[in-house]
C-alpha cells in the first residue's frame, strides 16, 4: 500500500479514461502516493504562520486562518453548550529518507454573538484522516474520535482545563493501534458504544467503546481498495454503508456476523466512492459523494439505482458531505477542485445553491454550526467552516442561499 494521503487528483477528467478507480494505480495496482512532488501544489512559505493564527471578523461574513500543516477535516462540535467549539485537523506528509507523517487538532471559539474566531488549544499527533465528535447521547460529554495515518484509533474527551476556568482542553481517553494499515475514517454509532473505521486495505473495523476501552469485536474485507466511508445507519444502527475505490457501495448487517451483506452497488458509481450521508429525517434516504463528481440520492428500499436518478454534478470530486443541522433536504459538500457547495435535494430534482470558492487548494474538510444562532445571524443564515488541503486555509463563512434562512 502506498497510499501517504487521500488522492489529490481523484477527479481529474484526464484520467477518467485511463483509470476507473478514484485515482490512478501503477501496473501493481498500488495506490500512486497521494502528496508526491508531481501532484503537490507550490506555495511561497511566507504565506504560513508558524502556529495556526485566527483572525478576527466582527459581522463573520468572513473569517480566517492557516493551519500549522494540510487541513483535511473540520467539525463542530455537536454538544451542548459547546456547539461554539470547532476542531480542525491536519495531515502532512514530511518526504526524505525516512518519510514520517505528522498532524495536530486544534480547537477554535467560533462565536457569531461576539464576532470571535479564536484559536484556543493545539496538540500535535500523528497525520489525521477523519475526526467526528460523538452524538448526544443522555449525560455523556463529547468526545472527539480521531483515525491515523499510523493505524491508531483514538478517543479525546472535552474537558475543562485543570489549571481552572473556562478554558478547555482535548484529553486523550483512550488509543489503540487497529491495523497495520492506515486509518482512513471513522463514525460513531447512535449510542456512542462502538466506533467504524475503514482502512487502507479495504478492511473495515467495528470497535466496542465501553468503559473507557476499544477492543475491536469485528473486522473483514470489504473492499478490493481504499475504504474511504464506513458510516452506521442512524436509524437503524446494526446496519454499516462503506464505500471504496473499488467503485462499489455496500451494506453490511452486523447482527449476523460481519460477512452478512445486506447489499452491494457497483454498477452506479463511476469512480470511486468517498462519503456516504444518512438523512437524519427520513430513515429510507442517503446520500453517496463519488470522484465522478456526483452527489446521488438513494432509497435504502430499493437500492439498485438512485431514486428516481436524481443525481447532481458538482464539477468536482465530492469529498465530504453534511445535512443541515436544521433545514430539510439541504447539504454542504466539499468537492475538492471545485470548492464547496450547497445542494438543495428532494425525490425529484437536486439543485445547487450556492458554491464557495474562497479556497485555493483541495476542498476537504465541511461542517454546519448547531446551536441556538442569535436574531441577527439567523437573518445571514447559517454558520459554515470549510478548509483546504495545501494552502492550509479554514475559512468561517456564511452562506448567501435563501434556502438555508429558514431558520
Amino acid at each position: 500500500m502506498d497510499a501517504e494521503e487521500k488522492p489529490a487528483e481523484s477527479d481529474n477528467m484526464e484520467e477518467r479514461d485511463t483509470a476507473p478507480l478514484g485515482h490512478p494505480r501503477d501496473n501493481t495496482g498500488q495506490s500512486e502516493a497521494f502528496g508526491s512532488p508531481g501532484d503537490r501544489a507550490v506555495y511561497p512559505p511566507n504565506i504560513y504562520a508558524p502556529q495556526a493564527q485566527a483572525f478576527y471578523c466582527r459581522d463573520m461574513e468572513v473569517a480566517q486562518c492557516y493551519l500549522d500543516g494540510n487541513a483535511d477535516a473540520v467539525e463542530f462540535c455537536t454538544h451542548e453548550p459547546y456547539h461554539n467549539v470547532l476542531a480542525a485537523a491536519t495531515y502532512t506528509l514530511q518526504e526524505g529518507d525516512r518519510p514520517s507523517r505528522t498532524g495536530s487538532i486544534s480547537l477554535f471559539d467560533v462565536n457569531p454573538d461576539m464576532g470571535r474566531f479564536e484559536l484556543f488549544y493545539r496538540v500535535e499527533t500523528v497525520g489525521i484522516f477523519d475526526i467526528k465528535w460523538s452524538p448526544v447521547v443522555g449525560n455523556v460529554g463529547p468526545m472527539l474520535a480521531q483515525a491515523d495515518a499510523d493505524g491508531y484509533l483514538r478517543v479525546h474527551g472535552l474537558e475543562c482545563c485543570s489549571n481552572g476556568g473556562d478554558s478547555l482542553s482535548l484529553k486523550e481517553i483512550v488509543g489503540k493501534k487497529i491495523s497495520s494499515s492506515m486509518c482512513l475514517c471513522v463514525d460513531w454509532n447512535p449510542s456512542t458504544t462502538s466506533i467504524s473505521v475503514g482502512l487502507s486495505d479495504g478492511s473495515v473495523s467495528v470497535v466496542s467503546f465501553l468503559e473507557s476501552q476499544l477492543n475491536v469485536i469485528q473486522e473483514w474485507k470489504a473492499h478490493d481498495f481504499e475504504l474511504w466511508a464506513a458510516s452506521f445507519d442512524i436509524h437503524q444502527p446494526q446496519l454499516v454503508y462503506t464505500g471504496s475505490d473499488d467503485c462499489k457501495f455496500s451494506c453490511w448487517d452486523l447482527r449476523d456476523g460481519p460477512f452478512n451483506l445486506v447489499f452491494q452497488n457497483s454498477k452506479v458509481h463511476k469512480m470511486g466512492v468517498c462519503c456516504i450521508a444518512k438523512s437524519p429525517r427520513d430513515p429510507n434516504i442517503l446520500l453517496t459523494g463519488s470522484y465522478d463528481e456526483h452527489l446521488r440520492l438513494w432509497d435504502v428500499r430499493s437500492i439498485s439505482k438512485p431514486v428516481n436518478e436524481t443525481s447532481v454534478c458538482l464539477g468536482g470530486g465530492v469529498w465530504r458531505v453534511k445535512y443541515h443541522p436544521y433545514v430539510p433536504g439541504v447539504v454542504l459538500a466539499a468537492c475538492m477542485h471545485n470548492g464547496f457547495a450547497i445542494v438543495k435535494i428532494d425525490e425529484e430534482k437536486g439543485e445547487v445553491m450556492e458554491t464557495y470558492t474562497k479556497h485555493g487548494s483541495l476542498a476537504y474538510g465541511a461542517d454546519w454550526q448547531r446551536g441556538n444562532l442569535s436574531h441577527k445571524v439567523k437573518q445571514n443564515s447559517s454558520v459554515v467552516a470549510t478548509c483546504s488541503f495545501y494552502d492550509r486555509l479554514l475559512q468561517i463563512w456564511i452562506p448567501e442561499s435563501s434556502v438555508v434562512k429558514q431558520l
